[in-house]
């Protein structure tokens, strides 16, 4: 079985559920007030229906991550490699994988720009400053939402239907791709938003999601929570900051 902070004792789990809310709430918040300001939109009356908002997706998620997750062999780092010394070696393996992946669909979304509506911005219309708010943001609370709460949760399930499913790579394998279409279908609403809801957009939507989502399971699921948000955040760099500097 995949071992990640393995902490059988009845450790106090409210610190790390609040820090993680809070860097949540002040991402997620700082991107919109960014936003807002942008767009010479109020700000003000988005915190109160924001703050709800986050609560009611992001405590349930931590919750389950810092619980349920402990009881599969998932957490922040993973312990065993902690205990070698080579606590860096998860957030090394999740820029060199999401740099290259970046990249690549980054160069995919030029090559199909013919074939994707005029609606649907191009990487980098934030500008520097907000694509690097959005990738924060994404990077932390997709991370805690997607893959330390619904990713754990099935996990979970799957080691109490079956007490060998994480034995093996195939399990966790088929809980990643199954959380990375959700993960897909999840931003499509943008995609609708932006009025760029062809069929061919919202499958690229899917796709392109699913595949950087499979890099982000896979650092979850080997490394830990913050080996995701480390890829999440790369890849969100390359594709939202990178070509705003160009």
């Amino acid at each position: 079985m995949n071992q990640l902070i393995r902490d059988d004792s009845p450790a106090p789990i409210w610190h790390q559920l609040l820090a993680l809310f809070a860097l949540t709430v002040v991402t997620q918040m700082s991107n919109i007030a960014f936003q807002k300001l942008a767009n010479n939109e109020p700000f003000l009356p988005t915190v109160l229906p924001g703050l709800l908002f986050l609560s009611v997706l992001t405590l349930p998620a931590l919750f389950i991550g810092l619980t349920l997750g402990r009881k599969v062999g998932l957490g922040l780092i993973n312990h065993k490699i902690t205990d070698e010394g080579r606590i860096g070696v998860g957030l090394r393996f999740a820029v060199i994988a999401a740099i290259p992946l970046g990249l690549c669909m980054l160069a995919l979304r030029w090559l199909l720009a013919d074939s994707l509506p005029a609606e649907l911005p191009a990487y980098g219309f934030r500008g520097p400053v907000g694509g690097l708010l959005v990738s924060a943001g994404a990077a932390v609370g997709e991370e805690i939402w997607f893959r330390f709460g619904l990713m754990t949760l099935l996990l979970y399930i799957a080691s109490k239907m079956r007490h060998s499913a994480l034995d093996t790579h195939t399990i966790p394998i088929i809980i990643i791709l199954v959380v990375g279409f959700g993960f897909g279908l999840a931003h499509i609403p943008s995609v609708v938003a932006y009025g760029a809801n062809t069929s061919f957009a919202v499958w690229a939507t899917i796709g392109g999601n699913v595949a950087v989502a499979v890099l982000y399971g896979w650092c979850y699921w080997r490394y830990g929570l913050l080996s995701a948000i480390t890829a999440h955040f790369s890849v969100d760099v390359v594709l939202h900051v990178l070509p705003a500097l160009m």
